[in-house]
């Protein structure tokens, strides 16, 4: 199993030892209305594309702060994973996001928490 980040910038990639924590939802984007007689009307409206946090483990500490420091890079990411496919997709870290290192005494492993928008390309 391989997953890779990849910086469009060319400012580099990172290969966690797995993802270990990864959640997605889409915004809605309706607008409902309240209409004078009674009732709404509804203006349909594609939801955003996903959005949540992904967290990424690494056995070096080195490793977890050079994937903070990649996140730092004003470019989109590339994600892609060989076996669970489903979660590729290009990113942005999302608007008033922080990547964040963790260091997890117990288990003795780095944990880079990273909160993502899709974007469409």
């Amino acid at each position: 199993m391989t997953t890779t980040i990849t910086a469009a910038n060319g400012a580099g990639s990172t290969s966690p030892v797995s993802i270990i924590d990864y959640d997605a939802g889409n915004e809605s984007r309706n607008i409902v209305h309240d209409l004078i007689g009674g009732g709404i009307a509804v203006a349909l409206i594609a939801p955003r594309p996903r959005a949540g946090d992904m967290q990424l483990l690494y056995t070096a500490e080195a490793d977890a702060w050079a994937a903070q420091a990649l996140h730092r890079q004003e470019t989109t990411f590339s994600l892609t994973d060989s076996v669970r496919t489903g979660i590729g997709m290009t990113y942005v870290l999302a608007p008033g996001g922080n990547a964040r290192v963790t260091y997890d005494k117990r288990n003795e492993v780095w944990v880079v928490t990273v909160p993502y928008q899709e974007v469409e390309t």
